[in-house]
């Protein structure tokens, strides 16, 4: 079965996170977003992937090669012009000849993939959207289905007044190839504001269903930070780089643990990082690989980037920090701080630190 990972999309909404990466090379657990999608992939059967792409395609094509780490086939397509999301996908209509998925680029998610195409097949849907229902759906596509499953209405991110559900579109679709023929070359379509409404025009069969499983948009820098929360707490199944030595605690390897450190549960501590003497790992804390903890900094419901550091007597809280960059109380590092911010704050589900950190690059 063949699968289509859409992954040209920009990062504006991950803010300074992913701004020299494309999306789903943003880091998640010491490995790029799409890492996880293809293991999925993977994990259901799934042998021939293409990746669409339109900007910064060198990144992507580098880490992900062709495919033979992963057990998987991989080739790209790349878009001259964008082409919407429908678009990139009608590009490929001469490599698609039967059913197939496509998978957004930026989620997490261990939705049961073969699930989701069994139940396009017993639906004989032409085209299938994968839902899942989630506290505000504003930001996303609310559907609507009769009792079989069939959709029978759409909105797109709804105002307050339009919301009639909490169940969203995932990005998630199984397709028959035919539905390409309903896609115009030569112009920007998408799939939610475009192909599903023309496909309900045209009293297509298309069809929306629920499957178990985990999902996160990661696009949110909220949402980023909690999917990391919540891989931790075992809501999320991925395996992560690391080795559970117990109590909601992942140690990499090669990682530095001073005797007189503290860990709180759930933690992870990347392969190489470096936590100091008296430091404090408060739970729910993400450090990356080869990060540095120093002595009696604090950290707590963050998520470090690979190769940060955080200074002495520090304490970053409910924070993302950008890899590779220093964060420091007084800003004592004889270099000059950058013009745009290193750090990335996000808000928590409490009232935001206002601890006011230094940005540094690490040189």
């Amino acid at each position: 079965m063949q699968a289509v990972i859409l992954a040209g999309g920009n990062s504006a909404r991950l803010h300074g996170l992913s701004t020299d990466v494309p999306k789903p090379l943003a880091p998640f657990f010491d490995r790029p977003v799409i890492h996880y999608t293809i293991k999925l992939l993977a994990k259901h059967g799934i042998q021939e992937v293409i990746v669409a792409l339109s900007h910064q395609a060198k990144e992507l094509t580098e880490y992900l090669g062709d495919g033979s780490s992963y057990g998987v086939d991989i080739r790209y397509s790349i878009e001259i012009e964008p082409v919407g999301s429908a678009g990139a996908v009608k590009l490929l209509q001469g490599k698609l000849s039967e059913t197939f998925l496509v998978v957004s680029g930026d989620l997490i998610t261990d939705l049961d993939l073969g699930a989701a195409v069994q139940m396009h097949k017993t639906a004989q849907s032409m085209a299938t959207m994968i839902l899942h229902k989630v506290d505000d759906p504003s930001p996303f596509g609310i559907v609507g289905c009769d009792d079989n499953g069939r959709v029978t209405r759409l909105i797109e991110k709804p105002r307050s007044v339009e919301t009639f559900t909490n169940t969203i579109n995932t990005g998630i679709y199984v397709l028959e190839p035919e539905v390409l023929s309903s896609i115009p070359y030569n112009t920007a379509q998408d799939f939610a504001t475009n192909l599903f409404p023309r496909l309900l025009s045209n009293q297509e069969r298309v069809y929306g269903f629920e499957i178990p499983g985990y999902w996160c948009d990661t696009g949110d820098l909220l949402q980023y930070r909690n999917a990391h929360f919540d891989a931790l707490q075992g809501k999320l199944g991925i395996d992560l780089p690391a080795i559970h030595v117990g109590e909601g605690v992942w140690v990499g390897g090669g990682v530095d643990i001073h005797p007189t450190a503290q860990l709180s549960s759930p933690i992870y501590i990347g392969s190489g990082a470096s936590i100091g003497p008296n430091a404090r790992i408060g739970e729910h804390t993400i450090i990356g690989a080869n990060s540095i903890i120093d002595e009696e900094a604090f950290v707590a419901r963050s998520v470090i980037g690979a190769g940060a550091r955080i200074g002495r007597e520090t304490d970053v809280t409910d924070s993302v920090i950008k890899g590779g960059y220093l964060v420091t109380e007084s800003g004592s590092t004889g270099e000059p701080a950058p013009a745009a911010p290193k750090v990335v704050q996000i808000a928590p589900a409490s009232p935001i630190n206002e601890t006011v950190f230094a940005r540094e690059a690490i040189a």
